[in-house]
């Protein structure tokens, strides 16, 4: 049994569906959570039975009613103490929709191991048996793996519900099927087809059609036509998912003309280079009539507006650019003609109108790994840094992020590169100092040696590394000399920047979890054209980022007219927030024996006695 991952996500797609939902079940958007409706009096002086026992107390009626309230409000603590403990141990007919809404508070305040076990307890009670309440069960348990990240099996339980339900019922239990398919990774699509489970392989087909980066949209949806033609009763066929509605309703969305902005004659010429190289092999795998695309060299210009200038001038559908931040700045500040998908982005981005934002920001790999390290209910972390300007900044980030995501952060350390001054750090990140002192003031009070050894501190969840491979190799074995082996090292993608040296201790890299894209993480055939560097995986990631910006200079359309639209990319499954910021869910990826390998929770943190099973 595996531990959980705590994700909280958008579901656009299913709130639109809940409109005119029946407010009989916990897994409905906030504002229709189900009312605790008193027994009649016919049911006060019927007997107690399995289904009806004794009718609760007004207090916990209140408390029920008032934290339910709070619940659709968003104020999940203030439904969490309003609720109380009470409720939930005390035999009434109210009981059983306590623990599920209290399921639901604890998934909101990050502990999906507690809702996990408030889910165990609900299923427990006598009324869990009565049909009804066993679909409510399993709904509920279903948004809490969709909390969690946990696709697949929310996927497994959906299906299982699909024959169980009718009308809007139904209509949101599919919306919300299609929308953790569409959360999944390729590689966990692959998986899912070895499964038997009913109308499971439609609905993977149609996904696959639209992660299918070769086809235009136009293409994808006629063949999703013709899929739906064929396999006529399919659910999905016969209430298509809200992707393939609103692409019919947009109609020729592929852009004719596209400009891309960038520097091609100074120090970021390279980087550039790679991001073409990436946009024109996404673009000759395009299986349609393609794009007439022109170049602006920015660094050709005096200013970011006289470039922007020149690519209106050519009346394009769409601008990709620029890459330098300082210019992207500029470019907010400016009037903007036609749609541009800036590959920077700022610190603080506000919606701009026509205005995007794309690029391979850490702050993605940072929400990734918190997420990621939530699955344990890791709440605890500390921070261990090189002292590069560029670590120092991503420690920062981190700290930040921490902040938003109510993770504890115990230390926030940064050390030389030199071996004594690592050890140090090292020392002082675990405690082990403190540890040596009380050893010693043992010793004074006893006046005798004691035999002991020392310890490093226990709280800690895991430790943020910001450094390359070649620091972290050094940092790894030091935890593991002063007994922190079972404290996992987590780091984005900057860590994996090179591949490791071939004579590397293989022992010296594993335990460390880090981000990366898919195209690299799963050696994907894009990159095996790449003519750039083979040892430079920043180029490699360029290179993805560009092949990502042209599909999303087709499909920028589709993210705007429906916001729960998620594409599975190169550089991740890509959405798109309210202030037109592309972001970009990576793979959490680990070394085992020198190979790259997805990382999966369980194996990296201290297990809890209520889990989830393994994605």
């Amino acid at each position: 049994m595996s531990l959980i991952n705590l994700r909280i996500i958008s579901l656009t797609v299913c709130t639109f569906l809940l409109s005119a939902c029946s407010s009989t079940n916990l897994n409905r958007s906030q504002g229709t959570l189900p009312q605790y409706t008193p027994p009649s009096s016919q049911e006060s002086t019927a007997p107690d039975s399995i289904y009806h026992p004794y009718q609760a107390p007004k207090e916990l009626v209140t408390a029920y009613d008032n934290a339910l309230q709070f619940y659709k409000d968003g104020e999940y603590q203030n439904a969490h103490d309003t609720l109380g403990e009470k409720i939930l141990i005390t035999p009434s007919r109210i009981q059983f929709k306590a623990s599920l809404l209290a399921s639901l508070i604890a998934a909101k305040l990050d502990d999906p191991i507690k809702a996990m076990a408030l889910l165990t307890q609900a299923s427990q009670l006598d009324s869990a048996q009565e049909p009804s309440n066993q679909i409510q069960l399993n709904e509920t348990k279903a948004i809490v793996l969709e909390h969690t990240g946990h696709w697949s099996q929310a996927i497994t339980l959906r299906l299982s519900l699909d024959d169980s339900l009718t009308g809007d019922d139904k209509a949101y239990n599919q919306a919300a099927l299609w929308a953790s398919i569409q959360n999944l990774t390729d590689t966990q699509v692959q998986g899912l087809e070895q499964s038997s489970q009913p109308n499971l392989e439609g609905w993977l087909t149609i996904s696959k059609i639209l992660r299918n980066q070769t086809l235009s949209i136009e293409q994808q949806l006629t063949q999703f036509q013709h899929w739906q033609a064929q396999y006529p009763e399919h659910p999905a066929a016969l209430n298509p998912p809200l992707d393939f509605k609103v692409i019919a309703k947009l109609g020729e969305m592929a852009p004719k003309k596209i400009v891309l902005m960038l520097p091609m004659s100074n120090k970021l010429e390279r980087a550039s280079q790679a991001i073409i190289d990436g946009f024109f092999s996404a673009y000759y795998h395009q299986k349609t009539k393609r794009a007439d695309i022109s170049i602006i060299d920015t660094d050709s210009y005096p200013n970011i507006a006289d470039a922007l200038a020149a690519a209106n001038a050519l009346h394009p559908d769409v601008i990709i650019g620029p890459l330098k931040k300082s210019k992207v700045a500029r470019l907010s500040q400016l009037t903007l003609s036609y749609p541009v998908i800036a590959l920077n982005q700022l610190g603080t981005n506000a919606y701009v109108n026509n205005l995007f934002h794309f690029s391979l920001s850490s702050e993605d790999d940072i929400h990734e790994l918190i997420h990621f390290a939530k699955q344990a209910g890791a709440k605890k972390a500390a921070i261990l840094s090189t002292q590069s300007t560029w670590a120092l900044r991503q420690a920062d980030e981190f700290l930040q992020a921490a902040k938003k995501e109510n993770i504890s952060v115990a230390a926030n350390l940064s050390y030389k590169n030199a071996s004594r001054d690592r050890q140090n750090t090292v020392q002082k990140l675990l405690l082990v100092n403190e540890s040596k002192r009380r050893i010693a003031l043992i010793q004074r009070w006893t006046g005798e040696q004691v035999d002991s050894v020392t310890r490093p501190r226990q709280d800690l969840d895991y430790v943020y590394f910001v450094g390359k491979l070649s620091d972290a190799k050094q940092v790894r074995p030091l935890l593991d000399y002063y007994f922190a082996k079972s404290i996992p090292m987590l780091a984005s993608s900057t860590l994996n920047d090179t591949p490791p040296e071939r004579n590397i201790n293989f022992s010296d890299i594993e335990r460390i979890l880090f981000t990366e894209i898919p195209a690299i993480a799963q050696k994907s055939s894009l990159l095996d054209e790449v003519s750039t560097d083979r040892d430079s995986n920043i180029l490699r990631r360029l290179y993805a980022l560009g092949a990502d910006a042209y599909l999303l200079a087709n499909r920028y359309p589709l993210f705007v007219q429906l916001k729960s639209t998620r594409l599975s990319a190169n550089t991740g499954i890509i959405t798109m927030d309210k202030n037109g910021i592309f972001h970009k869910r990576p793979e959490i990826m680990t070394y085992r024996k020198g190979n790259l390998v997805n990382a999966v929770s369980t194996q990296f943190f201290h297990k809890e006695e209520t889990e989830l099973p393994e994605e």
